[in-house]
């Protein structure tokens, strides 16, 4: 069992004192799961709707999210619907998203809180009126609108010129002008912005550009 898994089994044996219809299983391979009905509630705890879920690991967890499916058809599987054809997970977040939020490392907890009942709601609100309430684009269109959002500007070369002077560590001091090219200031333009990106390692850094060819 890789350390993934491992990490995912600590937290999910207990997970059904949280969540009292979520229980954990082990498939006949021994990967580590979890099943049931993920419930989505008002602010009074009212029942508003559920879903029958799985939750397995990947390889990498805590550091990158675990697969969730939607077990019972009532979530078309296809990209229309964030939802992956190739296996059938769910698509939470765009990529560049998921490895920030996973800097750190998660727990489960925080994931099917933060990520995995708002993206059950969104489904929901789209049964409900046709469409969803908060969707970024699929693919890379939908990786780049989370660098337009981080830098608040749909001037891709200001964002691919934000990667190249983190790649070169070259942060600008906070009394230059920024790089953007507005005439401000860096330390009131752009450098909350700048220092997000210096969460990614190099290579993820590399990997981003790639969006912007």
């Amino acid at each position: 069992m890789n350390n993934g898994f491992i990490n995912f089994k600590r937290e999910a044996v207990d997970i059904n004192e949280r969540y009292d219809k979520l229980t954990y299983t082990e498939s006949e391979k021994e990967v580590p799961c979890i099943s049931g009905e993920l419930e989505l509630k008002d602010e009074e705890g009212g029942l508003i709707d559920s879903y029958f879920i799985i939750i397995k690991p990947t390889s990498d967890y805590p550091f990158r999210f675990p697969h969730v499916f939607e077990v019972r058809g009532r979530i078309p599987i296809n990209i229309d619907w964030h939802v992956f054809p190739s296996d059938g997970h769910c698509c939470i977040k765009a990529i560049p998203e998921e490895i920030f939020i996973c800097k750190k490392g998660i727990t489960l907890d925080q994931f099917i809180k933060h990520q995995v009942i708002p993206y059950f709601f969104n489904q929901k609100y789209r049964e409900l009126h046709g469409f969803f309430l908060n969707e970024r684009s699929h693919g890379v269109k939908g990786n780049i609108e989370f660098f337009k959002e981080v830098f608040n500007t749909h001037d891709l070369t200001i964002i691919r010129k934000a990667i190249d002077i983190c790649i070169e560590k070259n942060e600008p001091s906070k009394v230059a002008k920024c790089f953007c090219g507005s005439g401000r200031k860096y330390r009131k333009c752009h450098r909350k912005s700048f220092r997000l990106l210096s969460a990614f390692s190099e290579n993820e850094l590399i990997f981003f550009l790639s969006y912007f060819d």
